[in-house]
């Protein structure tokens, strides 16, 4: 029997003995040239690999192929053939680990909700990885931003999550990579002094972060059947009435995108109910 770890090479592998697929797309995203995914290879390795047999992989992406990872037909980088231009360039560079179904629904939402050019951002440099999995214990989605032990950003998304919570996480990312987001980054990476700050300047940042990802996410999607998990600390108010007070304050529950839904957001954030919310880093809502 194997233990989940690291080989000398620094090569994850799974209990069983095998890379886990997880840690092989985002050894792609970190070092892999994105053009190798247009062509297949004259040399496909099959998708199951030991850390031996992926080795030289591991070190130089653009040796050969990887079956379902790096070849052509890779339900990862799958984009739906409605989605044209440069929305469907820059979706093909965001992996989404899924089924072939839910990933088309996630980067049509991301497709509806963003810019060609928001979506060319967003999948700049080593892009986004976006992981869904059957069942969340307390959220329906989190991010993990770029820093030490985090090579590559990840959304992390509950199978079935609806719009406002695939767009809440990626307008995360957003923020981060425009630099507007609340945490202290550079490029995009979370500075590394962010940990040893006191626990109440991390609570004002974890605050201000979600409370404006909030508002954002209400300003680029029309009524969703389910509202932000924040929305119930809201003191004096029911968590559905503050949302739709929101997406009228905010928008006028228009879908916007680009600079309109940016600007909105801060223009109408000090109306907003979600700016009474009252968080800390060690009490998130559920999104």
């Amino acid at each position: 029997m194997f233990r989940r770890g690291r080989t000398p090479k620094g090569i994850p592998v799974g209990k069983d003995g095998y890379v886990p697929r997880r840690d092989i797309v985002r050894r792609y995203q970190e070092i892999g040239d994105f053009r190798d995914s247009e062509s297949d290879d004259s040399v496909i390795l099959p998708g199951r690999l030991t850390p031996e047999q992926i080795a030289e992989w591991w070190e130089n992406p653009s040796v050969c192929d990887i079956e379902g990872i790096d070849t052509k037909e890779s339900d990862i980088y799958s984009v739906p053939l409605s989605i044209r231009g440069k929305k469907r360039k820059a979706l093909k560079r965001i992996a989404v680990l899924s089924d072939r179904k839910e990933s088309d629904r996630i980067k049509k939402i991301l497709a509806d909700s963003f810019t060609a050019e928001e979506l060319e951002e967003m999948a700049e440099g080593r892009s986004l990885m976006v992981t869904v999995q059957p069942h969340l214990r307390d959220c329906t989605g989190f991010y993990l931003r770029r820093q030490d032990g985090v090579p590559v950003p990840e959304i992390v998304l509950e199978e079935g999550t609806t719009a406002d919570g695939i767009v809440h996480e990626a307008v995360h990312h957003l923020r981060a990579r425009e630099g507007r987001s609340a945490f202290p980054t550079r490029n995009g990476v979370l500075d590394q002094g962010y940990r040893r700050l006191p626990k109440s300047e991390r609570d004002t940042i974890v605050g201000r972060e979600e409370k404006e990802t909030v508002a954002e996410t209400v300003a680029r999607t029309r009524i969703d059947p389910v509202e932000s998990g924040y929305y119930d600390r809201i003191p004096g108010q029911s968590s559905r009435a503050a949302y739709l007070h929101d997406q009228e304050v905010i928008s006028g529950s228009k879908a916007l995108k680009g600079r309109a839904a940016v600007k909105a957001a801060e223009r109408n954030y000090g109306r907003t109910s979600i700016s009474r919310a009252i968080l800390s880093a060690n009490r998130k809502g559920k999104r």
